[in-house]
């Protein structure tokens, strides 16, 4: 049986807003592949993968020296799937994903032609020389879709990476997060195009999007940063599905002095809902791995690194109770941990969301609080400027 191929159709509830033409790295402008970026990007859902029903063309190429051939349209990841070669998907092995899906994280990167190419967003073509060994892909310097904040909100100097691993429909900078169409940055470009000015920025940020995708390139721009900024506190805000206690270590090594973990959920049905991760078996992993990677920062670096855990709040997702299991849970590991209730107000695909208020916050505080908490901040209201809406795109600051 021949592999499915696909192709992406637009249904009626399409808002003409642009994402997909004018944000997402689309694999082929010419004809679509069904690599399936914009569909992860579409704030409307108005984008689905469906197959294709035209005659299938075989497309022959080399890969790490061998002939190969498969039929296209495809994607040279799905390609690469096919034969068992793919580099960095999303989830247990096994799994035929990369592993932001939409270019922005460049993990999925083979040499095409002597360049560095994303996989998941590049259409195969005939004759393309594909290189997937490591160690010939070690040669390119790592690079990564960015964007640079400087402004309010971000009161200090801040990297945004593009790419995520989760799908939330909640997604508060999905306007970042999905789209990868400009050029990307290596470590010294993004440094260097900060601009630091050492008396002031005592502070440095990086966020996203999830920054462990592509850890070559993360590792790399920390060092940068610290050389850049000796003095400098460098803060990395994660959803830590991908922290692994040796990614813990080189990352603080490196010179990372402040972690955000931001847990989701602690059961795992509210965790697939929440995060939109359909696997359960990928959800299994990225749970544990979050929450043990909290663990391990506080047994092993609590005197050197400032944790301070994020734990996401809205009362359609997480209940009362789960949200005191959760706040038990880390009073658990230390009732002294610093906590920050995040506010989740409506973005992305749940724009039509009520936005929580003071009260329900100062609900949830109690509710962390009675279950052992005793540091514990709040971050909503007016201290988290609202979501980009789709046809407001024009006002984004991706660049």
């Amino acid at each position: 049986m021949k592999p499915a191929r696909f192709v992406a159709a637009r249904n009626g509830n399409c808002l003409s807003c642009g994402f997909c033409s004018d944000y997402v790295a689309c694999a082929s402008k010419s004809g679509c592949v069904g690599c399936g970026s914009c569909v992860i990007g579409c704030p409307q859902g108005a984008r689905k993968l469906k197959p294709r029903l035209d005659e299938a063309k075989s497309i022959q190429f080399t890969l790490d020296g061998n002939t190969c051939s498969v039929d296209g349209p495809v994607s040279v990841f799905d390609a690469l799937c096919q034969l068992g070669k793919a580099t960095k998907t999303h989830g247990p092995e096994g799994c035929t994903q990369a592993l932001c899906g939409t270019g922005g994280c460049w993990s999925c990167s083979v040499s095409i032609n002597g360049v560095l190419t994303r996989s998941c967003v590049t259409s195969l073509q005939e004759g393309m020389e594909i290189v997937t060994d490591p160690e010939i892909l070690q040669r390119h310097a790592p690079v990564r879709q960015v964007t640079l904040m400087r402004p309010a909100p971000h009161f200090h100097p801040s990297i945004f990476v593009h790419g995520c691993n989760y799908r939330c429909d909640l997604c508060h900078n999905w306007d970042l997060t999905f789209a990868a169409g400009t050029q990307p940055r290596g470590p010294a470009e993004t440094v260097s195009s900060l601009e630091l000015d050492l008396e002031n920025d005592y502070w440095i940020g990086i966020s996203g999007g999830e920054p462990t995708l592509n850890p070559a390139w993360l590792l790399e721009t920390v060092r940068q940063l610290r050389g850049a900024a000796p003095e400098a506190r460098i803060q990395l805000d994660t959803n830590a599905s991908l922290l692994t206690p040796e990614l813990i270590d080189a990352l603080i090594a490196a010179g990372v002095t402040d972690i955000s973990p931001d847990l989701k959920a602690l059961r795992l049905e509210t965790f697939m809902k929440i995060s939109g991760v359909a696997c359960e078996e990928t959800a299994q992993l990225y749970l544990r791995n979050s929450w043990n990677a909290v663990r391990y920062i506080h047994e092993h670096y609590r005197s050197k690194v400032f944790m301070a855990v994020s734990l996401p709040c809205h009362p359609r997702i997480h209940s009362k109770a789960e949200l005191h299991d959760s706040a038990e849970a880390l009073a658990q590991i230390d009732p002294e941990m610093h906590v920050t209730l995040i506010e989740y107000q409506p973005a992305f695909r749940l724009r039509d969301w009520p936005f929580l208020g003071q009260q329900v916050m100062e609900q949830a505080r109690q509710i962390v609080a009675e279950a052992g908490l005793r540091n514990i901040i709040i971050q909503g209201g007016t201290g988290i400027p609202r979501a980009t809406d789709p046809l407001d795109l024009h006002l984004s600051s991706e660049a």
